[in-house]
Order: C-alpha cells, then structure tokens, then sequence
C-alpha cells in the first residue's frame, strides 16, 4: 500500500473493534507496518490516547511529512 490508501485504513481500522494485539496496520503490508512502529517508538506518549494517534499518523501519510 501506498502513503494515502494506508491512511485511509487506518481512518476505517480506527472505527471497528479488534483484538488486543491488532496492530492498525496488520493489514497495510510490512514495508507500512514497520514505518508505523518506528513512527510509534519515537513519537508516542500517553497524553495521547491511541486512536487519536493513529488518525494523526495517518492524516501525516496522507500529507507525506513523515
């Protein structure tokens, strides 16, 4: 998957239930999932709930200022 078809997962993933060990971006490809994890390990607190990371992640994709 591209930049903008993963942030349009997300934005979906983000909307439905999963299990607690889904990643947001199990189904993106590998390339995207690693890219998302090291994005998480540098960037994410816990002033920020989850959700609201991933759709921030998502909305950078989208604008490819990673």
């Amino acid at each position: 998957m591209n930049n903008k078809e993963t942030a349009a997962y997300l934005r979906k993933w983000v909307k439905t239930a999963h299990g607690h060990f889904a990643w947001p971006t199990d189904g993106c490809g590998y390339d995207q999932h690693i890219k998302f994890v090291c994005h998480r390990n540098e960037n994410w607190n816990l002033n920020i709930s989850w959700k609201q990371f991933i759709l921030d992640y998502a909305y950078m994709l989208e604008k490819d200022r990673e």
